[in-house]
C-alpha cells in the first residue's frame, strides 16, 4: 500500500514539475524557453514505464498544466468558448504523439527510437503550418527566439528545426533512461544526443561569432506609433480627424527625419483612407517626405474603394506613392471585413532592395520566403499585435529573417518596435503595448544571406514526415508480428 501511494506521489510530483517547466517555456514573454529542453523529460519516462491508458492520462495533464499560460491571451483574441477548446485541443494532440512514441520505443527497442518522439513533434507542427489559417503561430518554435545560437538552425530548417531539436533533447535524456540497463543501446543514445546538441550550439554561436553585426553596411530608420487614442477604428473615416491624425504622423516622421533617419516606417492602420480622405491625407505624407527627403511607409484602413482592405503605403523621398501594398493573410474573424491581397510588396530604396508586408503575413514562413527569394535585404512591418503578445508576436516576425536571411523594421501598435538583423539579433527595441507614442531610431544592416531554407524552403519538414511514417509501419509491422505469434 505505501509502495502505490509512494509511487502516486512521485507520479504527481513529477507531472507538476513537467506542467511547471511548459508553463514557465510556453509562456508569452520567450524568458524561459530553455525549461522546454526538459519539460517533456518526465512525460516520456513514465509514459514508457507505465500502459498506455496511465500514459495518455500524464502527457494531457502534464500539458495542459502548460498551455493555461496562454488561456488568458486566447480569451482576449478569440473569445472564452474557442479559448477553452484550443487549451484542450493541443494537450489532446500533445498526448497521443507521446502515446505514439511510447509504441515505438516499446516495441521496437531500438537506439533510433531517439528520434521518434521529435519527428512525431515535428511532423504535427508541419501539418499545422501546411493547414492552419493561423500559419506558423503557436509552434514551440519561437519559445527558443531569445537563444541566439539555437535560432540559427532556421536559416538551413525553417522554424521545423528548431522545433525538432528542443523535442529531441528531452527525448534522448528519457530514452537514454529507459535502456539504462541495456549499456550498448543507453551509451549509444547518450552519444548521440551528446553530438547533436553540442554540433548545434556550437555551429549556432560560431555562425554568430563569424557574422557580427556591424560588419555589414547600414541605413539609418526611425518607427514611430501615435498615442492608441489617438488611432480611430472606424468604417467611415472623419476627414479632420484623419488629417489631424496624419499631421501628428508627419510630426514624428519630421522629428526622425532630423536625426538622421532616411526611411520612417509606422504601424498598421495608422491612418484611415476613403475617396474623401485619400488626397488630404496623402499629400500631407507625401509633403513631409519629400520636405525631408525620406521614404514612408505606413500601413492603412483601405476604403478607397468598394473592396476594403488592409494596406501599406511606400512613398518615396519625391513625395511619389511607389507602392500600394495589401495585406495577404488576414486574421480570422476580426479582419472579415477586408479581402485579402495576392502579391508581395516590393520596392527600390537608394539602390537597396526592399519590400513591405503586414503583421499576419509573417506568421506564415512559406509565404515571406517569397521576399527571400526576391533578393531583399531588408524587410518593412507595419504591425498591430495584442498587447500581452507584443515579445512573442514581434520574434515570430524575426525567425522569418533568419530563415531567409535579411534584416527587419517592425512597428507595431500595442506591441514591439524592433530593428532586427539577419541572424535574429535584436539591434534596437521600443515598447507601445502601452499605448504611449513611441519612436525608435536605429541601424539596420543592409544584408542579404543564401540559406538554405530560402533555396529549398520546407524539405526538412517533408523528411520529418516521410520518418514519421517509417516510425508509424515499424509500430504497426510489430504489433501484428506480435499478434500472429
Amino acid at each position: 500500500m505505501n509502495s502505490s501511494r509512494n509511487r502516486f506521489i512521485q507520479t504527481l510530483l513529477l507531472i507538476l514539475f513537467s506542467g511547471a517547466c511548459f508553463y514557465l517555456s510556453l509562456g508569452l514573454s520567450g524568458s524561459f524557453g530553455y525549461l522546454f529542453w526538459i519539460a517533456p523529460i518526465p512525460v516520456l519516462v513514465l509514459s514508457f514505464e507505465n500502459s498506455a491508458g496511465k500514459a495518455f492520462l500524464i502527457a494531457f495533464i502534464a500539458y495542459l498544466l502548460g498551455k493555461l499560460s496562454w488561456l488568458s491571451y486566447m480569451i482576449s483574441v478569440v473569445t472564452l468558448g474557442p479559448a477553452i477548446l484550443l487549451t484542450l485541443l493541443l494537450p489532446l494532440i500533445f498526448a497521443i504523439l507521446v502515446l505514439a512514441t511510447r509504441r515505438v520505443v516499446r516495441k521496437a527497442n531500438q537506439w533510433y527510437t531517439v528520434f521518434a518522439f521529435p519527428v512525431f513533434f515535428t511532423g504535427f507542427e508541419f501539418l499545422v503550418l501546411q493547414f492552419s489559417k493561423d500559419g506558423s503561430a503557436g509552434s514551440v518554435a519561437y519559445s527558443q527566439s531569445n537563444i541566439l545560437p539555437v535560432v540559427q538552425i532556421a536559416s538551413v530548417t525553417g522554424i521545423l528545426g528548431i522545433t525538432f531539436f528542443i523535442t529531441f533533447i528531452p527525448s534522448a535524456i528519457a530514452v537514454a533512461w529507459h535502456f539504462r540497463k541495456e549499456k550498448n543501446k543507453f551509451w549509444i543514445v547518450a552519444r548521440i544526443g551528446f553530438v547533436v546538441t553540442a554540433l548545434v550550439i556550437i555551429a549556432g554561436s560560431l555562425r554568430l561569432i563569424l557574422h557580427r553585426t556591424g560588419t555589414k553596411s547600414s541605413i539609418k530608420v526611425g518607427l514611430a506609433v501615435l498615442n492608441e487614442k489617438s488611432h480611430d477604428i472606424t468604417q467611415h473615416p472623419d476627414l479632420e480627424k484623419e488629417k489631424q491624425s496624419a499631421e501628428n504622423y508627419a510630426g514624428l516622421v519630421s522629428q526622425l527625419a532630423n536625426d538622421g533617419s532616411r526611411l520612417i516606417l509606422l504601424p498598421e492602420r495608422a491612418l484611415n483612407i476613403d475617396p474623401a480622405t485619400e488626397s488630404d491625407v496623402t499629400d500631407i505624407l507625401s509633403n513631409v517626405a519629400m520636405q525631408k527627403h525620406v521614404y514612408i511607409v505606413s500601413g492603412y484602413t483601405n476604403f478607397k474603394t468598394d473592396i476594403h482592405r488592409n494596406s501599406s503605403l511606400v512613398i518615396n523621398s519625391s513625395g511619389r506613392v511607389i507602392v500600394d501594398y495589401n495585406k495577404v493573410y488576414l486574421v480570422p474573424g476580426l479582419e472579415k471585413q477586408f479581402t485579402p491581397g495576392n502579391k508581395i510588396g516590393l520596392f527600390e530604396f537608394s539602390n537597396i532592395k526592399t519590400g513591405t508586408a503586414i503583421c499576419k503575413d509573417l506568421d506564415f514562413p512559406s509565404y515571406i520566403k517569397n521576399y527571400g527569394v526576391a533578393g531583399i535585404d531588408f524587410l518593412n512591418i507595419p504591425a498591430w499585435d495584442f498587447v500581452k503578445d507584443d515579445w512573442l508576436h514581434s520574434r515570430m516576425a524575426i525567425l522569418r529573417g533568419v530563415e531567409n536571411g535579411f534584416s527587419e523594421v517592425r512597428t507595431a501598435r500595442q506591441g514591439r518596435l524592433t530593428i532586427s538583423d539577419a541572424y535574429g539579433r535584436v539591434l534596437a527595441e521600443a515598447n507601445s503595448s502601452t499605448g504611449n507614442t513611441v519612436t525608435l531610431t536605429g541601424d539596420v544592416p543592409i544584408q542579404k544571406l543564401n540559406t538554405i531554407y530560402g533555396r529549398w524552403g520546407n524539405w526538412f519538414g517533408i523528411a520529418d514526415i516521410v520518418a514519421a511514417i517509417f516510425f508509424i509501419f515499424l509500430a504497426v509491422k510489430r504489433h501484428r508480428s506480435q499478434f500472429a505469434k
